[in-house]
């Protein structure tokens, strides 16, 4: 792998793709990928589903709910987050993406059976394709990551 400044080597690669709604995964999905884009990574994020919906332009500026499996800390989690004022995950996507080349795609099955339109989609999103797509353009990444 390059090393960051090396101007003489393609940039690294690094495919994500994102199918959960929840705060604690939106979160670590977004911090990966700024931590990425910081080091030169060209990041291709590919949304399904409950990532996908996260993405509507009618979601907010707050949290969203934190995996309700985990009982109490999920709780304490939500309080923390609050607490703490930790950046939502879409603030953290937002730096990323101006950091560096960050690139969100909607997964066009998932907007099919969600009953979304491009129109419905937060700015954050660059585009709408299928998976064969998203597999193509990440192809040779050296890091994938399913969240």
């Amino acid at each position: 792998m390059r090393s960051v400044g090396d101007s003489s080597s393609p940039s690294p690669k690094m495919a994500l793709l994102l199918a959960s709604g929840t705060a604690e995964r939106l979160l670590t999905a977004s911090t990966l990928v700024s931590g990425a884009a910081a080091l030169g990574y060209e990041v291709t994020i590919f949304a399904s589903y409950w990532g996908l919906d996260a993405l509507r332009t009618s979601g907010s500026e707050v949290h969203p709910p934190v995996e309700p499996g985990h009982g109490e800390a999920s709780q304490r989690l939500e309080q923390t987050l609050r607490d703490r004022k930790v950046p939502t995950w879409r603030t953290i996507l937002r730096t990323a993406k101006a950091l560096g080349n960050v690139k969100v795609f909607a997964c066009s099955q998932s907007m099919e059976v969600l009953g979304l339109r491009r129109a419905d989609l937060d700015p954050l999103v660059d585009e709408v394709l299928g998976i064969t797509s998203f597999v193509d353009r990440t192809r040779g990444a050296e890091a994938t990551y399913f969240v």
